[in-house]
């Protein structure tokens, strides 16, 4: 029996023995696990870089040649920047008493631990699991210049694991003073005050040294719930916690009794300073971006809060190599300042208006202006940079023709039917409507671009597809506003086709987008800055040029051109630059005109601009913005100079066509009613028009009286013309300008289902009318001899008297 008992016991510790080993092995495999899954990226220098307290220094280049980056950099003191007074407290002069309130309260070992506060993290979890309490309490003061610094307030549990190997880092890398005057510089303390130093001067108008013990107490009193210990807003929260503090540090031997007894019999009294501007200057609209740029980036780059990255920036001693180009800044703001002229609405309100200039070739952003008027703030709503808005027809060359040519759907000369593509769910509602209100039938693209052809862009999408159109716009253009999302759909026709996007796009991104046109196909992200470093040279932040390439160098030369047509041509033909220089853009406007777009660009230079009020509401008159574009631009060229007129490869050539079919002309195209429809337009070389013209018929007409000649029709009445052959169906009664010159077969054949008290458009039934007060069909029969048309007695127009061609 004895040795039977001694085999079970040796079984026993055998299976202890093996369950204990595959224990440790599990547990130190699961510590490497968790080691090398949540011990990434502690950015320890990082955090030595908040101690600096000294503000940034601007450097720009003065560039010989910007695309080659040939020239030398300076220090820029002209930009306005405001020197913020660092608010930044060092240890050394950081009150003892402040130090013991903290650890008091917050983490009485914190002197004693490794970064984790072992003990409390096992209470924690065992009340996480019993559910005793709502408040955990296990974070140290290392874990929580962790959290206060990344920003990362996850309720996770990979979160928290990630913040206790940091916080074991972070303890492994700064010694314990260290940890502890990051922490103070970096918590929150109600009212827009950041660390101790600002809470100081805020609140009792001192520096932390200057500080009595009740003092402290009432500052680290604000941290646990800074809007609830708000020692302004609710004095006797603050109060109530002060005193529990000050038991902290007389129970834990950080105060003697009397030390206690006169702290806590002191008064809670206040001396309030204003933090509005806190003494600052006003930033120039050019520091204001870069400022969000390298905050943005940095938090991207190190995974740090945006309180964290805005402290670095003002009091980490850095460098940020720029991108400005002061001239043209100091133009823009100018301008924006003192003679932007913007439409009012009826309570006298202005609208608000931005602009950017970008380098095409590098992205670099030159000038910007993100409001009219005195600039009276810092970092204030810069509506180039941050305000989206719904970009109307600037997106169509982005999201519409660019697919289109790069695809192969589209030439120079493709025509589509310019009459609405819905009739809505019961046939009456026409979609969509052209901003001049009229539809004018065959229309090629290059028409449909200069004059903004809403129809035309819709027929055009459907072709490239709602997906192609939206990645297109998204990840080639790098609109990145644009939503795809179940309650906010960006990718749709109206969205695409006539930019009616549910949130928007900025300015700045939009402008950048055309960079791609300007540049032989190479789109260039735009960037405010190039560089960011410490003091000592250590690299924080890189911004290289990442051009890449979205279109063919004929497509984007053939984009710029169609371009340069909405100025010479289109729909800001206003700009008078283009007398001077070639140039290119797109204007946009959106529904009920609550917004106006310009984007346009030179050989050299791009310049983008937004007008619309604050709040969205209609503006009356023309585009502002082509004004604004064309002042600020002819100034810049006049201080510039440069290139007059766009590369073009030798791969595009010049082709003759026909603008109604795209086509190779004829004889029957030089006859049309209107005239010789030749045009020339621009076509990657191999992919010209190589058939001839289909679309004109030639017919007889009456010279005497007008009309298509049938047989009764005297020989020396008879003249030859063309017409155009094309079929729509429009069910409903609608104007297309090109209708009276279809044809629609036999003259005398017409529908006995036409409506007598309606004009009556082409033999081709009652479906295919369009309507004029003014002008009357001419593919119609002589009405000198008797034949069976619709009862009007409207007058004919004759050939000669027919209105010339609306473009």
């Amino acid at each position: 029996m004895q040795k039977r008992s001694k085999q079970i016991g040796r079984v026993i510790l055998g299976i202890i023995t093996v369950v204990f080993l595959f224990l440790s092995v599990a547990a130190v495999g699961l510590g490497l696990f968790l080691q090398a899954r949540f011990e990434k990226n502690l950015p320890t220098d990082f955090f030595r870089l908040t101690a600096k307290g000294e503000s940034p220094k601007f450097y720009a280049y003065d560039f010989e040649d910007r695309a080659n980056r040939i020239g030398e950099a300076k220090e820029v003191t002209s930009l306005g920047f405001a020197q913020k007074q660092s608010a930044y407290v060092s240890y050394p002069e950081i009150p003892k008493h402040l130090v013991d309130a903290f650890v008091a309260i917050e983490d009485k070992r914190f002197w004693e631990h490794n970064g984790v506060d072992w003990y409390r993290t096992a209470a924690a979890s065992v009340n996480l699991v019993l559910r005793r309490s709502s408040r955990f309490g296990a974070s140290t003061v290392t874990q929580q210049v962790v959290k206060n610094v990344t920003g990362n307030n996850e309720v996770s549990l990979s979160r928290k694991m990630q913040e206790i190997f940091w916080a074991l880092d972070l303890e492994r890398s700064l010694d314990k003073t260290e940890i502890m005057e990051i922490y103070l510089n970096v918590i929150h303390f109600s009212d827009n005050c950041n660390g101790v130093g600002e809470a100081a001067r805020h609140y009792f108008s001192k520096t932390p040294a200057e500080l009595t013990v009740a003092e402290c107490a009432t500052i680290a009193a604000i941290t646990n719930s800074p809007s609830y210990y708000n020692p302004i807003r609710n004095p006797q929260n603050n109060l109530a916690r002060r005193n529990l503090i000050l038991s902290e540090m007389y129970a834990q031997g950080y105060l003697t009794e009397s030390e206690y007894t006169a702290a806590k019999n002191e008064p809670l009294s206040l001396s309030v300073t204003d933090r509005v501007n806190d003494g600052e200057g006003i930033n120039s609209w050019y520091v204001d971006m870069v400022i969000e740029d390298v905050i943005g980036d940095l938090m991207r780059e190190y995974g740090i809060s945006r309180s964290t990255a805005s402290g670095l920036v003002y009091s980490g001693g850095l460098r940020i190599d720029i991108a400005i180009d002061e001239e043209i800044q100091k133009t823009v703001e100018e301008y924006y300042r003192t003679a932007v002229q913007t439409p009012t609405n009826e309570s006298g309100e202005r609208a608000q208006s931005a602009l950017v200039v970008i380098d095409p070739k590098t992205g670099d952003v030159l000038g910007v202006a993100g409001a009219i008027g005195e600039k009276r703030g810092n970092r204030v709503q810069n509506f180039a940079t941050q305000t989206l808005r719904p970009p109307g027809s600037t997106i169509k060359p982005l999201s519409v023709y660019a697919p289109a040519l790069e695809m192969g759907l589209i030439d120079w000369a493709s025509v589509y039917d310019d009459v609405p593509v819905r009739f809505g769910e019961e046939g009456r509602l026409a979609w969509p409507k052209n901003a001049n209100g009229v539809y004018r039938g065959l229309t090629n693209i290059s028409y449909a671009v200069a004059h903004s052809t809403n129809t035309v862009a819709v027929r055009v999408l459907e072709e490239v597809g709602l997906e192609n159109a939206y990645r297109f716009a998204k990840e080639r253009f790098h609109l990145e506003s644009l939503v795809s999302e179940p309650h906010a759909n960006d990718c749709d026709l109206a969205a695409l086709a006539l930019g009616q996007l549910n949130y928007g796009v900025t300015l700045r991104e939009l402008t950048a987008a055309y960079t791609a046109f300007a540049d032989t196909g190479v789109y260039h992200p735009y960037r405010s800055y190039y560089r960011v470093t410490d003091g000592q040279g250590n690299l924080l932040l890189s911004n290289p040029d990442r051009g890449e390439i979205v279109l063919s160098v004929e497509n984007a030369a053939i984009m710029t051109k169609l371009l340069q047509g909405v100025v010479t041509d289109g729909t800001s033909s206003a700009i008078t630059l283009s007398k001077t220089m070639e140039c290119a853009g797109k204007t946009g406007t959106t529904n009920a005109d609550h917004d106006r777009w310009f984007v346009g660009y030179t050989p050299e230079l791009i310049c983008g601009v937004w007008c619309g009020f604050e709040y969205p509401e209609p503006m009356q008159g023309k585009n502002v913005c082509t004004q604004i574009w064309n002042r600020v631009m002819r100034d810049l060229v006049a201080q510039k100079g440069g290139k007059k007129t766009f590369d073009v490869p030798s791969s595009v050539i010049r082709v003759s066509y026909c603008k109604d079919s795209g086509k190779l002309m004829q004889d029957a195209c030089t006859k049309d009613a209107r005239g010789s429809r030749q045009e020339i337009g621009w076509f990657v070389k191999g992919q010209e028009p190589t058939s001839f013209c289909d679309c004109h018929v030639t017919v007889e007409y009456d010279t005497e009286h007008g009309g298509i000649c049938h047989g009764n029709c005297p020989e020396e009445t008879r003249a030859e013309v063309s017409l155009i052959r094309v079929e729509r169906h429009i069910p409903i009664p609608l104007y297309v300008s090109d209708a009276q010159y279809v044809y629609g077969g036999d003259p005398t054949a017409f529908s006995p289902e036409a409506d007598p008290s309606k004009p009556y458009f082409a033999a081709q039934g009652a479906e295919n009318y369009g309507r004029s007060p003014v002008t009357k069909p001419f593919n119609r029969s002589c009405t000198a001899h008797p034949v069976p048309t619709p009862n009007t007695d409207w007058e004919y127009l004759l050939p000669k008297f027919l209105p010339p061609d609306d473009e």
